[in-house]
C-alpha cells in the first residue's frame, strides 16, 4: 500500500512559538486524595512554574473560590484546564523559557477542604505534590503521577490572512513523499516551516531562514516520515493570525 501523508496548515507568528497552549487533564480517581468519586463540585489547579525548580511563580489562592486555576469537568471526575504558560505564569513573575522546565501541582476543591496529590514517591508516608519536568528529547513532560497529562494544543486551522504573505499553496496534499510550498512574500521576512505530528511533537524543520520579497518555492521530501496526518506550522516574521 502506498504511504500517504496529509497536512493541515497553521500560520503563526514568531511570538506564537513561545505562546503555546497546554491542556492539563486530571483524573481525580487516580493518585492520592479526596477529590474523586464525585466528591468535588469544583476543582482548582494550584500550580507553580520555574526554570530551576517548581513553585518559583505560583498561581492560585488556596481556599478561595475565585476562578483562578478553575478547571472544567469534561466527564465524571476528569478535569481540564488549557493555558498559555507564558501568560498564565508570566502574570505572577515567571520570565523563563516556554514550556517551563519545572511545574508543581496540587489540586483542590473550591474551599480547599479536599485535595488531590501524587503518590508517596519519596517513602516518607505522605502524598507528594505532583511534579512535571519538561523533557527536551521527547518534547513532552515527564510527570510523577499518572493522574495527570499535559499536552500541547497545536493549531490545526487554515488561515492565509497574514499581511506579509499571499498566494499560498501547498500540494499535492495528501502526498506520498514530495510536497511543494508556493507563496509570495510582500517584504523580506524570516520564514520557518516546521512539521508536527498529532501529539504536537516537531518531526521536521523544512526551512528556517530569511527570504527576500517575491515568489518562493520550497520543496520537501517526507519519505522518512511515517504515513499519517501532520500539521505544518508556518511562521512569518512577527505577523500572526493563527
Amino acid at each position: 500500500m502506498k504511504k500517504v501523508l496529509l497536512f493541515s496548515l497553521a500560520l503563526v507568528a514568531v511570538g506564537a512559538l513561545s505562546a503555546q497552549e497546554y491542556t492539563f487533564t486530571y483524573n481525580a480517581n487516580t493518585g492520592t486524595g479526596t477529590l474523586g468519586a464525585g466528591a468535588a463540585a469544583k476543582v482548582y489547579m494550584h500550580s507553580g512554574a520555574g526554570e530551576l525548580g517548581p513553585w518559583e511563580a505560583v498561581v492560585g489562592n488556596w481556599g478561595s473560590d475565585d476562578g483562578v486555576g478553575e478547571m472544567t469537568e469534561t466527564s465524571d471526575d476528569i478535569w481540564e484546564i488549557t493555558l498559555d504558560p507564558a501568560v498564565y505564569y508570566g502574570d505572577v513573575g515567571y520570565a523563563g523559557p516556554v514550556p517551563p522546565p519545572h511545574i508543581g501541582i496540587v489540586f483542590r476543591n473550591e474551599d480547599g477542604t479536599l485535595e488531590g496529590k501524587g503518590y508517596d514517591n519519596d517513602g516518607d508516608g505522605n502524598a507528594d505534590d505532583i511534579f512535571a519536568v519538561y523533557n527536551e528529547t521527547t518534547s513532552a513532560y515527564d510527570i510523577t503521577c499518572d493522574c495527570l497529562t499535559i499536552e500541547e494544543k497545536v493549531t490545526q486551522s487554515i488561515d492565509n490572512n497574514i499581511a506579509a504573505i499571499s498566494d499560498l499553496n501547498v500540494g499535492p496534499n495528501p502526498f506520498a513523499s514530495n510536497v511543494t510550498f508556493r507563496y509570495t512574500l510582500d517584504r523580506s521576512e524570516n520564514v520557518i516551516i516546521a512539521v508536527y505530528n498529532m501529539m504536537g511533537q516537531e518531526v521536521a524543520t523544512i526551512i528556517n531562514e530569511t527570504q527576500v520579497a517575491g515568489a518562493q518555492v520550497i520543496s520537501w521530501n517526507g519519505a522518512n516520515v511515517p504515513a499519517g496526518n501532520y500539521i505544518v506550522r508556518m511562521t512569518v516574521g512577527n505577523q500572526t493570525n493563527a
